[in-house]
């Protein structure tokens, strides 16, 4: 008795439904990934396009990871600064990032040159929570991870003396803006809002930075993208994709 299908038939047979529940599966997009910042996220004193935080975060995440950079020079979380952090909302609602990395908080220490954002530090919360809910609110159900600034050094060699005075004034200032940044991220923990400590990796860290005390060199960002990678990794596999 002849068999009513050929193993050759069969075999293709198999394929086919192969074809027809698997053909159409395709690779899952690349996560996106919104930094938003001033400009330690912008990338002063180094290539942007290059060199900045986003742009080596890039590199080490790979394909699988399209990293945007929203960072503007002189941002504060403070809806009075110009410019401020509510200004790169548009850029990222159109973005609509899956995971959102926000440090903010340096410029909100300014009071010198005629800035006078520290006179308004009582408004740093709702000014902080108001992006934070802003980026929870987007279609994405975005993850935000909320950074803690990074150190500032009053003493570096070259550095002016009114540099100095300027930076030593702002040091203390920023204990409580990062006092105020770790408890916005517990308030906002169930969220979807997880607090990234990039102070401590840059403390006692000359080597790190720009003559003028605030920004990073190459190795500075490089450290920033070291240390956000693990996270943002880890953070992209609790996505609902």
């Amino acid at each position: 008795m002849r068999p009513l299908i050929s193993f050759p038939r069969l075999a293709g047979l198999f394929g086919i439904i192969a074809l027809v529940l698997f053909g159409n599966v395709q690779a899952a997009d690349p996560v996106r990934v919104a930094c938003l910042g001033d400009s330690i996220t912008a990338g002063a004193t180094v290539n942007s396009a290059t060199q900045s935080y986003p742009a080596q975060l890039q590199k080490m995440l790979g394909d699988g990871f399209v990293v945007k950079n929203f960072g503007q020079g002189g941002a504060s979380f403070w809806h009075g600064g110009n410019p401020h952090a509510s200004q790169q909302l548009p850029g990222a609602t159109a973005f609509d990032p899956q995971i959102a990395v926000v440090m903010f908080g340096i410029n909100d220490t300014r009071s010198r040159d005629g800035a006078t954002h520290w006179a308004h530090f009582s408004e740093f919360d709702k000014d902080a929570g108001a992006v934070l809910e802003a980026l929870l609110a987007l279609p994405a159900k975005p993850r935000v991870l909320l950074c803690l600034p990074t150190e500032n050094v009053a003493g570096l060699p070259g550095m002016t003396d009114a540099r100095k005075a300027s930076v030593a004034e702002r040091l203390p200032r920023l204990v409580e803006v990062r006092a105020k940044i770790t408890a916005l991220a517990e308030k906002y923990a169930k969220q979807g809002v997880t607090l990234v400590d990039l102070h401590t990796p840059t403390v006692n860290r000359n080597d790190l930075f720009n003559v003028d005390g605030v920004h990073l060199n190459v190795t500075g960002y490089r450290l920033l993208a070291e240390t956000l990678c693990p996270v943002v990794k880890a953070t992209a596999t609790t996505l609902n994709r």
